[in-house]
């Protein structure tokens, strides 16, 4: 499932760029509207990519398929000089799906305390499944509130999916400075168990004292089984 994606830098975002493809209020909601690259034609691929923290490497990607697509897992290489460095993989998408043109936003743990220079080349790939209800598929939640508050966004989402979904259900967090994505962050929700269609599930995330001049979020968990 799924297909390499190309090589990025972190200078990636300077391309022609698209017209950010949510409205405010759905799978992906907060204060940032950036626009991205056009992305690979008929690929999911990488079109920006943040700075690296130490042990994040938050991205975002454009899904150029004809059909949405969910539970998209990414791994990735770190190259210096040509030698591949250091490895890793993604921890989940943002939102859980995406819609064809549409935009998700991810990172890749590459271990914590890890040294990557700032000129460092990065390759990923990906894998994917059709956007359904199957069971253990990933399930978006549509986010009804989010602020800023006291460096922590917090904020509800609801499950509007029309099947009862299970968790953890995770949050998480992308801070941009205009169109840049600087730094991304993640928790749970406080609520763990099945929630039917129309529940609502709560949350704070704490930025830890990181600059999130605007931010976009999103809220997942998975489809039951039963």
């Amino acid at each position: 499932m799924g297909s390499p994606a190309a090589a990025a830098s972190s200078d990636s975002n300077n391309d022609e760029s698209a017209a950010w493809p949510y409205e405010e209020g759905e799978l992906l909601s907060g204060t940032a509207t950036p626009t991205f690259q056009d992305g690979e034609a008929g690929k999911v691929s990488v079109v920006q990519v943040g700075p690296f923290d130490g042990s994040r490497l938050p991205f975002a990607y454009r899904n150029n398929t004809d059909a949405a697509i969910s539970h998209i897992d990414w791994s990735a290489t770190a190259r210096n000089g040509g030698q591949i460095v250091a490895t890793g993989s993604s921890q989940g998408g943002t939102p859980a799906q995406v819609p064809p043109g549409g935009v998700g936003l991810a990172f890749i743990y590459f271990g914590s305390d890890t040294e990557l220079p700032a000129d460092a080349e990065y390759e990923f790939s990906e894998n994917h499944m059709p956007a359904d209800a199957t069971p253990y598929n990933t399930a978006p939640f549509v986010i009804t509130e989010s602020n800023n508050v006291g460096g922590s966004i917090v904020g509800a989402a609801v499950n509007r999916t029309g099947s009862t979904v299970t968790g953890p259900y995770s949050v998480e967090v992308y801070c941009f400075d205009g169109d840049g994505l600087v730094s991304s962050t993640g928790t749970f929700t406080e609520q763990d168990g099945d929630l039917a269609d129309g529940g609502t599930v709560s949350f704070t995330a704490d930025l830890y004292d990181e600059p999130c001049p605007t931010y976009l979020l999103g809220v997942s968990g998975y489809f039951n089984p039963s």
